[in-house]
């Protein structure tokens, strides 16, 4: 489903702003119950801003990131992704940020981000695609209905408690963009 007005584009660093507050809201929004409220609390939009500019400016040829911007060109969600941060096999791609404003959520972007960052990582020579989502994360169901395969498990502290976290694996990485495609789900202007 095509969404008018509606466009996913390459991230520059004058997008830092709207990257933070996205990823703060976010954050807050959708881990309430599920990370410590005094982590939650602690985000900072203006350190997530510092953080993603340098990203942005120092960003290599291998990573990727992109936002979802509405009709007004306000950023609305982003993702980001390139080599896999852990162990894993050579050439295998890490999601390593997918996050949408909440009244922006179910609506398909997820999905067009997802396809769209994955096809840049496909075609920078990565061949498979890992994300790591929080096991208690509603947003499984997302990266399963997209043919992400439950791969591993670990713990993880955040504040002052350890959460699970789950690997979702794609082994052919143009199987993430493809499934997405044929979901029927978009966004104009990728």
């Amino acid at each position: 489903m095509i969404r008018t007005g509606y466009r996913i584009r390459a991230a520059s660093p004058v997008d830092a702003s709207a990257i933070a507050h996205v990823y703060v809201a976010t954050w807050r929004t959708s881990y309430h119950n599920l990370l410590p409220a005094a982590t939650l609390s602690n985000m900072n939009e203006m350190r997530e801003t510092l953080y993603w500019w340098t990203a942005l400016c120092s960003a290599r040829a291998s990573t990727v990131t992109l936002v979802v911007e509405n009709p007004e060109g306000r950023v609305v969600g982003f993702v980001s992704g390139g080599p896999d941060r852990g162990q894993g096999a050579a050439r295998r791609a890490e999601i390593y940020t997918l996050y949408l404003l909440q009244d922006m959520q179910r609506r398909g972007f997820g999905a067009a981000l997802l396809s769209a960052c994955a096809a840049r990582l496909a075609a920078l020579g990565f061949n498979s695609l890992v994300v790591w989502v929080l096991a208690a994360n509603s947003a499984r169901g997302f990266y399963e209905s997209f043919g992400g395969i439950a791969a591993a498990s670990k713990t993880i502290r955040v504040g002052d408690r350890r959460v699970e976290e789950v690997a979702y694996l794609w082994a052919d990485i143009r199987s993430a963009a493809q499934a997405v495609a044929d979901s029927g789900d978009g966004v104009g202007d990728i």
